[in-house]
């Protein structure tokens, strides 16, 4: 990331009268560990204005606490490899739970990604985990369908 990239983005949130707060930006897992001086400059500008920052992937590579803790990530994204065998490991369920339960208290948001079923789903739900993204709700989806899907909801409600 280029050291100008967080006041460039700012600039064009201002041009466009965008509210900060309505947008997050994902480090993933891996570019959080090549820590450098021009990558903290820009989280921090990003959290000066108020735009959230997400450690994408945690539990994929080689980040541990100390890289979580270098930046300021108001947001932990759970990669789905720590979620195998949650519903039939006690060790693995106490794990991941141990996991979510310290970065809720230091503070930290906490999504879970890869859930593909309805036993996972509840777990993390009486984990606390704050959201839950995964197969069990959809598969990826191009655009049209998106925005067909939001809307079939949106009519539904009302």
């Amino acid at each position: 990331m280029h050291s100008d990239g967080g006041s460039h983005l700012i600039r064009i949130l201002d041009e466009y009268g965008l509210p900060y707060s309505c947008f997050q930006f994902e480090i993933t897992e891996t570019v959080a560990t090549e820590y450098s001086a021009s990558l903290t400059r820009v989280a921090e500008s990003f959290q000066a204005a108020g735009i959230g920052l997400c450690l994408d992937d945690f539990g994929s590579g080689y980040a541990n606490l100390n890289t979580v803790m270098q930046l300021p990530f108001s947001v932990i994204k759970l990669d789905r490899s720590l979620l195998f065998h949650i519903c039939t490991d006690k060790n693995a369920a106490l794990f991941y739970q141990s996991i979510v339960s310290a970065f809720c208290r230091l503070g930290y948001r906490i999504i879970a990604e890869g859930v593909e079923t309805q036993e996972e789903m509840e777990l993390l739900r009486s984990w606390n985990v704050d959201m839950i993204q995964g197969y069990y709700f959809s598969r990826p989806l191009p655009p049209s369908e998106l925005l067909r899907l939001l809307t079939e909801e949106a009519v539904e409600q009302m």
